[in-house]
């Protein structure tokens, strides 16, 4: 059955409400130099409150999503609590989504220090990141872009067009994010933002292909975002330096792996004819 192609307007209007508040939230200066701890397998967490300023941004698309579609399509409102709660699928693709980040970030690191000494933090340091991170950014970004934004695209545009759209959306959503963490100078700025854009549009076709291919399951497309989160997090740490030419290896790898499950998404859907958004829902 052929879907209903759906007004991109109210979409569009959505992805610029959520640049505008998140951006917002990002830049706006704030001095405070408090901060709230608690204790996680035995060491103290501390979360500075300008850390939660930028966390409150990176949640900002989610928290607006549920809200703005059930004002503009109450469907759309239950197919994202539908796709959130979906966690009922094959263990191979939270394997796929625990795992994939890892590998790609290890030999990104492996290749990186063929030239420098190798010293790689302690699995609980991944793992503890992976518990910190999967609350805020992972959890409702994904609500915002896999499980909103995405299907709409879906019902106007191919498969993989929808992803790089989505994606190089995704990408300019950060830039704000990345000139405020990153403190990047004028000579490191533009090759550094560019190398990243071209990976994270490389991340929403792999996050696409895990979503399509595990029957809008959003459950393990959080946890691989928190997995990639936590990944990078890993390699950051350990080595500060030289970090353009990680970031550089790390996005070609992404490239790399993208293109190739790109193809298995067109083979699997040679016309294109049924999308994300045209699967069944859970009753």
């Amino acid at each position: 059955m052929e879907q209903k192609r759906e007004a991109l307007w109210p979409l569009w209007l959505f992805l610029v409400i959520s640049a505008v508040v998140s951006w917002t939230i990002w830049l706006w200066p704030f001095s405070s130099r408090g901060a709230f701890y608690f204790v996680l397998f035995g060491k103290v967490q501390y979360f500075p409150l300008v850390l939660l300023k930028l966390l409150l941004g990176n949640c900002m698309p989610g928290l607006l999503a549920i809200p703005y579609s059930f004002v503009m399509h109450k469907e759309r409102t239950r197919r994202a609590l539908v796709s959130l709660i979906r966690w009922r699928v094959s263990l191979k693709w939270y394997v796929f989504a625990l795992v994939l980040p890892c590998i790609i970030f290890f030999i990104a690191s492996d290749s990186f220090f063929f030239w420098f000494p190798r010293s790689f933090p302690p699995a609980t340091e991944f793992l503890r990141s992976l518990l910190l991170t999967l609350p805020f950014g992972p959890l409702w970004e994904e609500i915002a872009w896999r499980s909103y934004a995405l299907p709409i695209l879906n019902t106007r545009y191919k498969l993989v067009t929808s992803f790089l759209l989505m994606g190089t959306y995704w990408s300019v959503w950060h830039i704000p994010l990345w000139i405020v963490t990153l403190h990047l100078n004028e000579h490191s700025l533009l090759p550094v933002l560019s190398i990243a854009i071209l990976n994270l549009v490389a991340w929403s076709v792999i996050f696409a292909f895990l979503y399509e291919g595990s029957g809008c399951s959003l459950p393990v497309v959080i946890l691989l975002h928190g997995a990639y989160s936590a990944a990078s997090d890993q390699r950051v740490s350990v080595n500060t330096n030289h970090g353009l030419l990680m970031i550089a290896i790390t996005a070609l790898l992404s490239i790399c792996v993208a293109v190739f499950l790109g193809r298995k998404m067109n083979a699997r859907n040679p016309q294109n004819s049924e999308s994300v958004a045209s699967r069944p829902t859970l009753a």
